[in-house]
């Protein structure tokens, strides 16, 4: 299994409209729940949110990776989001963030999860990577580019 056998067009957000962390997450979530991902929006939200607070997934370069093993959701999920100015992310080197994968998955997919979190860890170290990323066009970019660098 790779990410882009699981982040599709309709998951992808190029301008998102939220300023601050909590509504980013909500945000891409709401996008998540009309696409049918979500079991439960308020408890996956509450549920990223308290993730959160054990220590930002904001990793630095500008990339975020919020994400909840829940029960709030069926399977895994992931979504993406772009902010052209970015956001206060309390990010690893405390620059504000542009580029968000919010993750979630129900517990009983516990290695799937894991497996898909340090793959695309792994992608998002990749300066040329996050690059493209930045300056994709549209959602059918992001998933074509998300292919691409998982090919190398």
């Amino acid at each position: 299994m790779k990410i882009s056998d699981y982040l599709s067009e309709e998951l992808c957000l190029m301008e998102l409209k939220a300023k601050n962390k909590k509504d980013v997450i909500k945000e891409i979530a709401e996008e998540l729940d009309k696409h049918g991902a979500v079991v439960d929006r308020s408890k996956f939200v509450k549920d990223v949110l308290e993730r959160e607070e054990l220590g930002s997934t904001g990793i630095g370069d500008g990339v975020a990776i919020p994400h909840a093993r829940t029960e709030s959701v069926s399977g895994f999920l992931i979504g993406f989001g772009r902010s052209k100015n970015g956001v206060e992310f309390k990010a690893l080197d405390g620059e504000p963030v542009s580029l968000f994968f919010l993750m979630g998955a129900h517990p009983d997919e516990l290695n799937l999860y894991l497996r898909l979190l340090a793959e695309l860890s792994k992608l998002l170290m990749n300066n040329a990577f996050r690059t493209e990323l930045k300056n994709a066009k549209t959602s059918k970019d992001i998933v074509e580019i998300v292919k691409r660098f998982e090919a190398k």
